[in-house]
């Protein structure tokens, strides 16, 4: 078809102007609450403020999740375990967050599944002492005594069954009667692994207690006085206190910058 008969061959479209998306953002600072001692853990984006949209309000909600080890500044403590955090508040361009759940890597979780044992997993709804509704999931396997001639460990479904109850004992007792920040230590430190181990060595000897997953129900409202408690630095761990932004580098680093600094002023020297 020619062009004098095709009124729409000869326009040109105008190109649409490419914007970068990230030149629209801003970014915010995540801050960590009691007793988790890093600090800062790391920052998100959201769209700058437009119209009636403000940004430090539609943050707010927004859930994250962050791997236990980088809440605590050390990189060997319990890498598995995944902590969500909701943000609750922001001031300035640091946001702070209150405790969400908590989860276990699929590769932890599949590496102690193994043939020949029984798995027994425990859910059970608890209420914190103040208020903090938990849904509680925890996971063990059977294990075989000394100078055991069977090659399989089942456990009987009476076995099972009695296990199941101590465990719920257990948690119902011990959630009760501490507060969210005070089961977050407990559960990190991996005490209840240890208390319910010892509570079913008489029924069955068990392996591999974990805490596998915390789910949040329901949760009292978070105010003003609640997130100062949250972000009260004497209750941090003072050994391990870490923020990620503007941590301190190591000696040898510094003194390598510092002669690649006097190299480079001597070669200029030379070269004048």
């Amino acid at each position: 078809m020619t062009q004098g008969k095709n009124k729409k061959l000869g326009k040109k479209k105008g190109q649409k102007k490419t914007i970068d998306p990230l030149a629209r953002k801003e970014w915010f600072e995540l801050t960590a609450p009691v007793p988790f001692s890093a600090g800062g853990f790391g920052f998100t984006c959201i769209n700058k403020s437009a119209g009636t949209v403000v940004a430090t309000e539609a943050i707010k909600g927004r859930v994250v999740e962050a791997s236990l080890a980088d809440l605590q500044g050390q990189s060997d403590q319990m890498a598995w375990r995944k902590v969500k955090l909701i943000i609750d508040d922001v001031e300035g361009t640091r946001c702070r967050t209150s405790f969400y759940g908590l989860d276990s890597t699929k590769d932890k979780i599949f590496g102690m599944i193994k043939k020949r044992q029984t798995l027994i997993e425990t859910q059970v709804e608890a209420r914190s002492q103040d208020g903090y509704i938990l849904r509680i999931f925890v996971i063990a396997f059977t294990k075989s005594i000394k100078n055991q001639q069977r090659k399989t460990t089942y456990a009987q479904r009476s076995q099972i069954k009695d296990i199941r109850k101590k465990i719920v004992e257990i948690v119902l007792k011990e959630v009760s009667k501490k507060s969210i920040t005070q089961l977050l230590n407990f559960f990190n430190q991996e005490t209840l692994a240890k208390e319910i181990g010892k509570a079913t060595r008489a029924i069955f000897p068990l392996q591999n207690i974990t805490l596998r997953k915390v789910k949040l129900v329901k949760r009292p409202k978070v105010d003003a006085q609640k997130l100062r408690e949250f972000y009260d630095d004497s209750q941090r761990s003072k050994t391990s206190q870490v923020r990620r932004k503007g941590q301190a580098e190591d000696q040898t680093a510094l003194n390598l910058i510092k002669q690649g600094e006097i190299d480079k002023e001597q070669a200029q020297v030379q070269q004048e």
